[in-house]
């Protein structure tokens, strides 16, 4: 097996344990993992438009959609209609919303610190620009492919 090949059988069962294991603590913490990014992100810049919140998620047009509608029912979130435009609604982080992640979050990071324990902060800034570099290598040859 070639090096690339085991890289990439390595980092899709790393991407994927990864994703199942911070899905089940969120959910064991009552949070949706869909949910979580999108208050992350309101929690930080308090309020947003839809497509934003999709873009920050990594969801399409319609799932962004549904998913407010669901922080909506929850109260974790208000629409907001533009002062100036008319057409265009906010979504705004509640103080439910905040209150909400805020326990979820704290709870979330100790389980993160213990599944990174293994690394220094200097192994963790090394991952990240590798994988900044390794993702910005997919985005340019995906561009020279036209997709």
């Amino acid at each position: 097996m070639t090096t690339n090949i085991k890289l990439m059988v390595v980092f899709g069962k790393m991407a994927h344990a990864l994703q199942e294991n911070l899905s089940k603590n969120l959910e064991e913490l009552g949070m949706p993992f869909s949910l979580y990014p999108i208050l992350a992100y309101l929690n930080e810049v308090e309020r947003a438009k839809t497509q934003k919140l999709g873009e920050v998620a990594v969801i399409s047009s319609g799932t962004i959609t549904h998913t407010v509608n669901k922080l909506l029912k929850l109260t974790y979130v208000e629409k907001i209609q533009d002062e100036q435009d008319k057409r265009i609604f906010w979504i705004q982080i509640t103080k439910e919303g905040k209150k909400r992640f805020e326990a979820v979050h704290s709870k979330h990071m100790e389980y993160l610190d213990e599944l990174l324990k293994e690394f220094t902060e200097e192994d963790k800034v090394a991952l990240i620009e590798l994988m900044k570099r390794f993702g910005k290598g997919i985005t340019r040859t995906s561009e020279l492919k036209g997709e």
